[in-house]
């Protein structure tokens, strides 16, 4: 099963794979906040995280604050999101995908454990390994 990414943005990302970060966080601020935003919070405050980073970045649309951890991964064993996309949706409220909100309903707003395999699974399609220049 394919991983699905939310909360790529092309912001600050502007070098990065436009496959991955296909999202506009300005195009995402002006759609309409989700009602039921504290749950989905708690949703994705709830995955595991399977990459961390150490550090942080700006926050790329004020320049005001720092976010800890930006760059660090989390996932629900189908999904996988930056750890600043929850600095993101509660500070600006930004609409999210609807698919991606469906799914959260769905799981009435419990993430779910992820088995160590499938988090294995995911960093690998998430980072395939490439072969060495030297080889």
């Amino acid at each position: 099963m394919m991983i699905r990414r939310v909360g790529f943005f092309t912001e600050g990302n502007e070098d990065g794979d436009p496959a991955v970060y296909s999202e506009s966080l300005t195009q995402a601020m002006d759609g309409p906040p989700a009602p039921d935003e504290d749950r989905i919070l708690s949703y994705l405050n709830g995955g595991e995280e399977i990459f961390s980073t150490m550090g942080a970045e700006r926050d790329v649309i004020s320049g005001d604050e720092w976010v800890g951890g930006a760059g660090s991964l989390v996932t629900d064993g189908e999904w996988v999101w930056p750890v600043d996309l929850v600095h993101y949706l509660s500070r600006y409220h930004i609409a999210l995908p609807v698919d991606f909100l469906a799914h959260v309903r769905k799981a009435e707003y419990q993430a779910p454990v992820v088995p160590d395999e499938r988090a294995r699974e995911i960093m690998v399609e998430l980072f395939p390994k490439r072969p060495s220049p030297w080889s």
